[in-house]
Order: structure tokens, then C-alpha cells, then sequence
């Protein structure tokens, strides 16, 4: 396992260097002059002396290969650039924004598994009963509306008609728990429905059969056997939610009016602000990168099959027998 973790560290290198390229790539193609905007934000036009000193300031004139390399050492040494808007710096203004989506990230997701773990094994365990039924029909409303929807729905009824939480998320407390209902209301029934057809499909092995005739409670079977085998499936859609809830919320944000990382990225593309485009671009691809990772070692720590299959194809497969038949 230790080979395998190794190997999967080292291809982060060559990852996110490629993700590097693209964002830098695609801001270089991306139209309009930079210099042009920041000496514009005014709103007088700017003149072409100002704009051609300011080029050369910059580094503007040099070849795409010349300033990709400028701007991958400047990104070694922590820096980011500096916004087009605002003149601060790209990683400050990320820094700014980045706790309050990290605090929606954990909520969202914590809300979304304490509803759909308890469903999905009650509507496994109640497969086309009444429950089963009902949670599945929500699930299909609630799968398929979008998200700016539900948010106006849930501002709408717990907003403005019974009061319980606020329409305008303005930093306090009560404030992250409209996006974070949102995001749960829209995420849950992909959870439900992964852990249903998981355990679902557990229930009906061999080993379940043998253990239900043998008469162990089903309490015991459902906790030592299926739900185990549902973690590595869990573990996946897990780290494709952390990944999209990190910089693909900017409409509900917006709705909510929640300052996160999502309505940064928005204002940035509003702006035309490239610099802050790119730090959010490489920050949001290499936090999925590294997400997506941490779930592929949990995944093979989760699952014994995989397990056994990556230590004997790094050549601790006779230590692991050894291991077996000692315990």
C-alpha cells in the first residue's frame, strides 16, 4: 500500500502541472487586453502610451512559453498575482473567501449523510414499501429540481413566511444555514439512491443468506456486513460532491447572497479579472485532485478486494497471505 500511495503522490507532479498549463493557457487566449481593462476600470479610455507602459510593466509583451514560466516560478514562491479589480493580492482574496466555503462544504455534507445514510437503509431494508416508496418519489422531485429553485423555495417558506432563518445570508451564524438546506435538499437523494441500491445488492450475497439462517439478528448483519460494504461506494461520492461543492455552488451562493468562493469566481469572470480566474481555476482543480486521491486510498483501505489486488501487484502479496493465515 505504501508503493501504491508513492506512486499516486508522484502523479500529482505531472498533474498538476498540466492544470497549471490549461488555466494559464486559457486565461492567455481568453479575449481582451489586461492592461487595457485595469487602466480602464475608470471608465475613461485609456490611452495607447499608458497602455503600451503598462504592457511592458507587466510583462505582456513577452512570448506565452516566457510568461507561463514567470508566472509558474512566481507560483512556486506562493504567488498568485495580483487582481485586476481590486489590486490586492489573488491568494488574499482567495484567503478571504475560502473559510466561509470550507464551513458550507463540511456542513452540506455532514447534513446530506445524516439524512441519506439513515433512508437509504431503511428503504433498502423496506425494499417497495410504503417508506421506500414515498422517499423515493421526494428523491425524484428533489433530484431534479434545480438548484437556484430550491433556494428560492426554501427563502421563500422559511424566510419570508415563517421567519425561521434569514433571507440574506450577512455573515452571522444563522446565515450559512439556507445554502447549506439548499445544497442538501439537491445532493440527498444521489446519496440515498447510492446507498439503497448498495445495500440492496449486499442483502442478496451468499454470506447474508447463510448468516439470516443461521439466525443472527438482522441489526448485526446490516452493521457488520452490508453497511461495510457500502463504504468504498460512499467514499466515491463523497469526493465528487466535495469537489463541486467547493467551487461549483456560485448560483446558489448567489441566491443566498453567501459569500463564498463561488460568487468570488463569479465576480472574477464579471470583471474580467484573469489573474483572480486563474488562482480560483488551479486552487479548485487541485483541491479535486487531492480529494479524489484521499477517497482512492480510503477506497482501497475500505475494500478488501482492492486492497488485496494493489498489494500484490506492488509485490507484497506473499506478506499479505503470511498476514491471512496468521490471523
Amino acid at each position: 500500500m505504501k508503493r501504491y500511495i508513492a506512486k499516486r503522490l508522484l502523479w500529482l507532479i505531472p498533474v498538476m502541472l498540466m492544470i497549471s498549463f490549461i488555466a494559464f493557457f486559457l486565461m492567455y487566449l481568453s479575449p481582451g487586453d489586461p492592461a487595457t481593462i485595469y487602466l480602464s476600470q475608470g471608465g475613461d479610455a485609456p490611452s495607447a502610451e499608458a497602455v503600451a507602459n503598462l504592457r511592458q510593466e507587466l510583462g505582456l509583451n513577452d512570448s506565452m512559453w516566457v510568461q507561463y514560466g514567470r508566472w509558474l516560478v512566481n507560483l512556486f514562491h506562493g504567488d498568485l498575482g495580483t487582481s485586476i479589480y481590486t489590486g490586492n493580492a489573488v491568494a488574499h482574496e482567495i484567503a478571504a473567501y475560502f473559510p466561509n466555503t470550507i464551513r458550507l462544504t463540511l456542513l452540506a455534507t455532514v447534513m446530506t449523510l445524516l439524512l441519506s445514510i439513515p433512508l437509504g437503509i431503511i428503504c433498502a431494508v423496506r425494499e417497495n414499501g410504503i417508506l421506500d416508496n414515498i422517499v423515493r418519489v421526494i428523491n425524484f422531485f428533489f433530484g431534479s429540481l434545480p438548484g437556484f429553485f430550491a433556494a428560492l423555495m426554501l427563502i421563500y417558506f422559511l424566510g419570508v413566511k415563517l421567519r425561521w432563518l434569514p433571507t440574506v445570508s450577512s455573515g452571522s451564524a444563522k446565515g450559512i444555514w439556507m445554502p447549506a438546506l439548499t445544497l442538501t435538499l439537491t445532493m440527498a437523494p444521489a446519496y440515498i439512491r447510492q446507498i439503497r441500491a448498495a445495500i440492496i445488492q449486499e442483502l442478496e450475497e451468499n454470506y447474508i443468506r447463510m448468516a439470516k439462517a443461521r439466525g443472527i439478528r438482522e441489526r448485526m448483519i446490516l452493521y457488520h456486513g452490508a453497511l461495510k460494504s457500502v463504504l468504498p461506494s460512499l467514499f466515491t461520492i463523497i469526493g465528487m460532491n466535495v469537489g463541486h461543492l467547493l467551487g461549483g455552488t456560485a448560483i446558489i451562493e448567489i441566491v443566498c447572497t453567501y459569500q463564498g468562493l463561488g460568487r468570488l469566481a463569479v465576480n472574477s469572470i464579471t470583471n474580467r479579472d484573469y489573474p483572480l480566474m486563474q488562482g480560483f481555476v488551479l486552487l479548485m482543480a487541485g483541491i479535486y485532485v487531492l480529494v479524489n486521491l484521499a477517497v482512492d486510498i480510503l477506497h482501497a483501505y475500505a475494500d478488501p478486494r482492492v486492497k488485496k489486488r494493489l498489494i500484490a501487484e506492488n509485490g507484497g502479496g506473499r506478506r499479505y497471505a503470511k498476514k491471512k493465515r496468521i490471523l
